[in-house]
């Protein structure tokens, strides 16, 4: 082996170590914390993984390709190894994030060169070295801490891995001198069964040929045959693009699920107002966040734009534009227009055509991210340029301090997931208007036995939005447990008329109407209560003591009490039950 080349690849080396422990130690704090936000419904209340092994099959993933199927089958991985103890989550989570990062290492390595850096004054030693500085600054930086400990974010962090490893064999491909058109077939099945794959975990995956084509045609010289080509038929192009780009606006505007698929479009802004606001969200929250990662939020509070004509508007759209055009025009290489394409094609589906509940979300940036990191780590090595291929210790040091800091960042956010009250007391004091930090809030305190903190909160919730499910039947539910029966019923019935699809709230009706000796209004609402989830023993249970002590309905309170029995054997009052219809059996 070349002496040179032995060096560079036991720096290469050396430097993959040092990013591994680097992600080890920065995200070490947040190992233990426990299932947070989303993750509760869709992990420890989802039935579907009481037998996690059912989703491990070639079955599932094919029927639930679209939906996420292999995020969910890695999510019963976790279950089947170590049922509900977040610990194996986290790691399994943290684990892909340091492998981001080590593909990250690589395709920018392979990316400096291919644009022609080296040739511009950059020697392999500067170019591993501001590869390992973009590779850290993306591993360390705070904004990544939803996608990595929030567990549902793992598709982000999961796509991420399938992308870049797609990215960096199509820059393999690119590498090769001389490919035969087998080698070129088996390669290209190879990335497209990558994709494929991260597709089924988020489908940011379906930007991957945009991000090929586009590296592709930047990193060829302007006399190169695609270039030719593309100047001789630009105008069919750009005419069949603009009709193309026309009808699909139209599309969009006309039909507020397409390209989301069956929603409760209700919920959301809409499609105008939502591609309205994205821009704003773009430059004012997400590149204020990735240059001053301070005042992180998990549910941050955006502005709504209504007006094409409103500066909120105009300025983020200006901003993109100018940044768009003076990379492309001040840069003698593409490579800053590039990875600034990177930047805003990986987040498109997210900020534009997309239309999502939340208008901002933190971990929607983080692949996207990677395109901004580059750009400062190049800045950077530009500034110390002068410095030559080896920096003195003083730029070292402050090499060193600056990724201290974004690690100690990094680490006090981990330390807001520690517990729901800690996450929502933080997401309240910075975005007290929105109403589901609120609720979350109340819910937090409620868990931790803080009744009358929890009513508080939720009280604060219902004068911003008195319609919400949530509110009305916590706070039910906390006025029963207290005692304050006549105070649970109106917001009890108020839950039943929002969701009426929701069978706890009829079956929590029964028992207060139960108790107070209203047996037909009780008799009724255990019925709706069964009729909508027939697998409700408690509430067949309740049946069976109204039909067979206080209604006179022998024959039918004993079929009651024997279903009940049969979707829980285990009940507290199992024994009693199978007494009482031993007794009614015997001849």
């Amino acid at each position: 082996m070349i002496p040179g080349k032995s060096k560079i690849s036991q720096t290469k080396v050396g430097y993959c170590l040092l990013i591994s422990l680097l992600g080890v130690l920065i995200f070490a704090n947040h190992l233990n914390n426990p299932f947070q936000f989303d993750s509760v419904p869709y992990i420890t209340n989802n039935a579907n993984l009481e037998n996690p092994g059912a989703l491990l099959t070639a079955e599932f993933w094919k029927d639930q390709f679209l939906a996420r199927g292999l995020l969910r089958m890695s999510i019963a991985f976790n279950t089947h190894l170590d049922g509900f103890q977040p610990f194996g989550y986290h790691i399994l989570s943290l684990l892909f994030h340091i492998i981001n990062a080590l593909l990250l290492f690589f395709v920018l390595e392979k990316s400096f060169r291919r644009f022609g850096l080296n040739e511009m004054g950059w020697g392999s030693r500067r170019i591993c070295s501001v590869a390992f500085f973009a590779a850290v600054l993306f591993l360390c930086h705070p904004i990544q801490t939803e996608s990595v400990i929030y567990i549902m974010s793992r598709s982000e962090v999961l796509a991420s891995t399938f992308y870049l490893f797609g990215f960096l064999l199509f820059q393999q491909l690119l590498e090769r001198t001389s490919t035969s058109r087998v080698q070129y077939g088996l390669y290209f099945i190879i990335i497209s069964f990558v994709a494929l794959l991260g597709f089924s975990v988020k489908q940011i995956l379906a930007t991957l040929p945009a991000v090929m084509v586009l590296y592709y045609l930047f990193s060829c010289s302007n006399h190169s045959p695609v270039w030719k080509f593309l100047r001789k038929w630009k105008w069919p192009i750009l005419s069949t693009f603009s009709i193309f780009a026309g009808l699909l606006f139209y599309k969009l505007f006309t039909d507020e699920t397409f390209l989301i698929g069956p929603s409760r479009t209700d919920e959301m802004v809409g499609r105008a107002k939502y591609m309205l606001s994205q821009p704003a969200v773009i430059v004012f929250y997400y590149l204020k966040k990735l240059l001053f990662p301070i005042n992180l939020n998990v549910d941050p509070d955006v502005e709504i734009i209504t007006s094409f004509f409103s500066l909120s508007f105009l300025i983020p759209v200006l901003s993109i534009a100018l940044l768009l055009f003076g990379s492309l025009r001040i840069f003698i290489s593409r490579f800053f227009f590039f990875y600034l394409c990177w930047f805003f094609i990986i987040l498109s589906p997210s900020s534009s055509i997309v239309t999502l509940h939340d208008l901002a979300a933190e971990h929607r940036i983080y692949l996207a991210s990677a395109g901004i990191f580059i750009l400062l780590a190049c800045c950077a090595a530009e500034v110390t340029r002068k410095w030559g291929e080896t920096p003195p210790l003083q730029i070292v040091l402050i090499f060193f301090v600056f990724v201290g800091l974004l690690g100690v960042l990094t680490m006090k956010r981990n330390a807001i997931w520690q517990s729901e009250l800690s996450l929502w007391q933080d997401t309240y004091q910075k975005s007290p208007h929105k109403l589901r930090p609120l609720i979350n809030l109340a819910r937090a305190h409620s868990m931790q036995g803080e009744t009358e903190k929890a009513i508080k909160y939720y009280q604060e919730a219902l004068l911003k939005g008195p319609g919400v499910f949530a509110t009305n039947y916590n706070l039910g539910d906390l006025y029963l447990a207290k005692g304050l029966v006549t105070d649970a019923i109106p917001h009890f019935l108020l839950a039943s008329r929002i969701k009426p699809e929701i069978p706890e709230t009829f079956a929590k009706l029964g028992e207060i109407y139960l108790s107070q000796n209203k047996f037909k209004l009780a008799d009724s609402y255990f019925k709706q209560a069964v009729e909508l989830e027939p697998r409700m023993s408690a509430a067949f249970k309740n049946l069976g003591v109204l039909n067979f002590y206080h209604l006179n309905n022998t024959q039918q309170g004993l079929a009651y009490f024997s279903r009940s029995l049969t979707l829980n054997p285990n009940q507290p009052e199992a024994d009693k039950i199978r007494e009482l219809l031993a007794q009614f059996r015997s001849p």
